[in-house]
């Protein structure tokens, strides 16, 4: 495999193009993919260079779009047109495009499966419109159902047209040799057993403030609201900045920070409403815990310096990197220091986007990412030899004297976030623990129950399952054995409950012998085999100093439709009393 990166002033520049590749192309090949990224939009100069390429190149697969930036061998170039050819010896390329301005999502997408049938896929690339990001899940679920080591990658379109206050999706299109749309999405399908494909991705972000909550949408990227006050009081609150002329040049150092398959993924705003409410660059869900982020360029470069290491050791022939608009905005000309190592590895190419896509290794699910760079490595074949080395990067110096005091206050607002955190940590973790078993007190638990019982009553798809534990004659223990026996049966019985429990569980002291555990995502009958278990492990493993038996009366429920901590603590008395009621030393539960 092979990559040829060019870049172009203008479309009229095609010919000497395609003049010098003639030259520099292997004489013998599979497949050509012509990759176009054009700072130029008009539909009759994309069309003179794919009906040259056409001409010349008749077997050649066309994919493009427009850009914000053009990236040529570690190099930015700004209103350029950049053609790159990929040139593969044995592996094959087929490109489709969907036009969503004649067709619905769900209509492109049903007939994706199709088009994925066949010999085994080395890889799947996308490039969306800006109109069509928000709706890209159609499209990625299905792409979920390819095989785990598949790898998927893509990037959105993007224009250079004035961001300070809005993001205008007019102006970004896709195209192949046939056909251009502002609305459309084009997928390219890599095919091959000796192509090899690495996608990595990384960002930099650092996330800022405590954590909220999601507690109104609409739709899958509209959020009108976080801890039931308008979105955009977040950025008043935290940074001071309002809704104004130049906004969202204002807060594009500070994504909203999420977590995807265990991945830090931030979400840039696209635009906002009267009401508060704003649009983002990815989807959200309903009772999902949020941090705003804010841009470290330290960390963003050592980042991509770790990438970096990597990439080298796959030894690719051709890289390809779709990187967002906002780095570059933000770094400015610094990007450079995050571009330039590349062109040490292999010939690249790639363009800015305001989306990027990729599916993380060991996953299913293709996320749409903002904010980030991925790198996308090509090789047919196995490593040639082993990897060259290249220099360690040296202490990074800035041209931009704003990065430079940016880079300072971030490394302030780092350090001191981390100690404000620890001590939080530390404050919080007493204010929240029993003493005597370690679990989490009364008060902990009546937060978290608020707190998952709201998340359960957004979506019908969040069960929530709670279970009340009583000890049995537990008085009795204390007055016949004392109160240090007592003490050593409650941390016995704790210990007991949080083998019992996974991760995601949570279990606390709700006062003297009785015990309150928080299931998220259980349904009553996983609920109830909890507590039976609970209760067998406590009858088996728990003696008194006589060698008695200790036992416990469970009560069990779920959260139901607009529950109440009362409400829900009102069902579990009443199920602990019916089995106190039935002989003890056992499990009650309210269907």
């Amino acid at each position: 495999m092979r990559l040829f990166p060019y870049n172009l002033q203008d479309a009229s520049g095609i010919g000497a193009c395609l003049e010098q590749f003639a030259q520099e192309c292997p004489p013998e090949y599979e497949s050509i993919l012509c990759l176009i990224f054009s700072a130029d939009d008009k539909t009759e100069h994309i069309e003179t260079m794919t009906q040259a390429i056409h001409a010349r190149l008749p077997a050649a697969r066309i994919a493009g779009c427009t850009s914000s930036g053009e990236i040529v061998n570690g190099e930015l170039r700004l209103d350029s047109i950049q053609v790159s050819f990929l040139v593969f010896a044995r592996a094959s390329v087929a490109v489709h495009l969907f036009d969503c301005g004649q067709l619905t999502m769900d209509e492109a997408a049903e007939s994706l499966p199709d088009l994925l049938d066949g010999e085994p896929l080395a890889g799947v690339g996308i490039l969306t419109t800006l109109k069509t990001l928000g709706d890209i899940h159609a499209f990625t679920d299905v792409l979920s159902g390819l095989p785990e080591e598949v790898p998927v990658f893509g990037g959105s379109s993007d224009s250079y047209i004035n961001k300070s206050s809005y993001v205008n999706d007019e102006y970004t299109c896709v195209f192949d040799g046939k056909s251009y749309t502002n609305q459309g999405i084009l997928v390219i399908l890599f095919r091959g057993q000796d192509l090899h494909i690495r996608v990595k991705s990384y960002n930099g972000w650092k996330p800022l403030g405590a954590e909220a909550v999601i507690t109104g949408m609409d739709g899958c990227n509209v959020v009108t609201q976080v801890n039931h006050k308008p979105v955009v009081a977040l950025y008043e609150k935290y940074l001071g900045i309002a809704p104004g002329e130049k906004f969202f040049r204002a807060i594009l150092p500070f994504p909203v920070m999420i977590e995807r398959d265990e991945q830090p993924v931030a979400r840039m705003a696209i635009s906002y409403q009267a009401n508060g409410s704003m649009r983002f660059g990815g989807d959200f869900s309903l009772g999902e815990h949020v941090r705003l982020g804010y841009g470290d360029p330290i960390n963003m470069l050592q980042e991509g310096f770790r990438n970096i290491e990597g990439l080298r050791n796959f030894q690719p022939e051709g890289i390809l990197l779709f990187s967002c608009i906002v780095r570059r905005m933000y770094l400015r000309d610094d990007v450079r220091i995050e571009l330039q190592p590349f062109r040490d590895i292999a010939p690249s190419a790639g363009f800015y986007t305001y989306g990027e896509l990729q599916r993380f290794d060991g996953h299913s699910q293709v996320h749409l990412l903002n904010g980030s760079l991925v790198t996308i490595c090509f090789r047919e074949g196995q490593p040639a030899a082993a990897p060259t080395a290249i220099p360690s990067p040296q202490k990074l110096s800035f041209h931009d004297e704003r990065i430079s005091l940016i880079t300072g206050l971030a490394h302030f607002v780092s350090v001191t976030s981390a100690e404000l955190e620890q001590a939080n940590q530390a404050l919080t973790l007493l204010a929240d623990t029993d003493r005597l078993t370690g679990l989490l007190n009364r008060g902990a638990v009546e937060q978290i129950l608020m707190n998952e019982i709201e998340r359960s009553d957004t979506s019908s798809d969040l069960h929530l399952g709670a279970i009340m534990v009583d000890l049995d004659h537990f008085k009795h223990i204390n007055d016949t054995f004392g109160h240090e026996a007592g003490d050593e049966v409650l941390r016995q019985v704790a210990k007991i409950m949080q083998n019992a429990l996974r991760s995601s569980d949570f279990v606390g002291r709700w006062g003297g012998e009785e015990f309150m555990l928080v299931l998220p995502g259980c349904h009553i009958d996983d609920a109830i085999m909890v507590a039976e278990r609970i209760r067998q492990r406590i009858e088996a493993d728990t003696r008194l100093p006589d060698g008695r038996h200790v036992t416990a009366s469970l009560g069990v429920t779920v959260a139901g439709s607009s529950d109440t901590l009362d409400g829900l603590y009102g069902r579990l008395d009443e199920e602990l009393y019916k089995a106190k009621h039935r002989g003890r030393n056992c499990v009650s539960a309210a269907r």
